[in-house]
């Protein structure tokens, strides 16, 4: 448990836990900016300094694995700069392995235990932040992250937080793709293409194994990459995987 001067100001973990699911009421988003209220509302139960969301872009043959900051809270851009330079690859490989939240603190904090999360001491870290895995299959994976916090985190709360933060992430990726999911607008040649080209072959090599010429290939290609709303073959190839049109 994270108990620290300031807590007299913060509602108790009954409180709290009411509070939060009032906030998650139902409804989707219809906009980004409509996801604010609810990260500031889990902001303020845990009494944190900022939040940010974080996305994660799957490696592939064509790029590498990375996280992407997609919502960030006003001024807190230190915040989210640090953590992607000490804590990107480390985020990026827990978020393969485990579902249970990650709270960073530094190397002398005393913590109770918190059991749902797994508790990283961190020798330079300024303050205790807490990361909200996200994983959604098909749909995309991620995290939610509050920067410095100072709330007593019991596990009541911790629960109920990670759950609403499932949703801000399952809202931001269906902002982000544009809501129903695209495979069943690819045809099935569409998708064989888009497969091929992201395993590393090229047009004239996806041809000669699907028995199509190059400007087939290339059609195809160019069809999946207007359905997906992709800028390019590479963009269609990410969006494709996140959606789970293609492994």
């Amino acid at each position: 448990m994270m108990a620290y001067g300031t807590s007299h100001l913060i509602p108790s973990g009954q409180d709290r836990v009411q509070h939060l699911s009032q906030g998650g009421a139902s409804g989707g988003a219809g906009s980004t900016a409509d996801l604010f209220p609810k990260l500031v509302i889990m902001q303020r139960l845990c009494a944190s300094e900022g939040f940010a969301v974080l996305t994660a872009q799957a490696q592939t043959l064509l790029t590498p694995g990375r996280l992407e900051c997609g919502i960030q809270s006003p001024g807190s851009d230190a915040f989210v700069d640090g953590l992607m330079q000490a804590q990107a690859a480390f985020l990026l490989s827990h978020l393969a392995l485990s579902p249970r939240p990650v709270i960073f603190t530094p190397h002398k904090t005393q913590m109770h235990d918190v059991s749902p999360a797994l508790t990283v001491h961190v020798p330079d870290g300024q303050g205790i932040d807490l990361a909200l895995p996200a994983q959604l299959g098909a749909m995309g994976n991620g995290y939610v992250i509050f920067f410095s916090v100072r709330a007593a985190m019991d596990n009541d709360l911790l629960i109920d937080m990670h759950r609403k933060s499932l949703g801000v992430m399952r809202e931001k990726l269906r902002l982000a793709f544009g809501g129903a999911s695209q495979s069943d607008k690819l045809n099935e040649r569409e998708i064989e293409c888009l497969q091929l080209v992201g395993n590393g072959m090229k047009s004239e090599a996806i041809g000669e194994r699907l028995n199509l010429s190059v400007h087939t290939v290339n059609a195809y290609l160019g069809s999946a990459t207007t359905k997906l709303n992709a800028v390019n073959r590479i963009q269609a190839i990410a969006k494709a995987i996140r959606l789970g049109i293609i492994a």
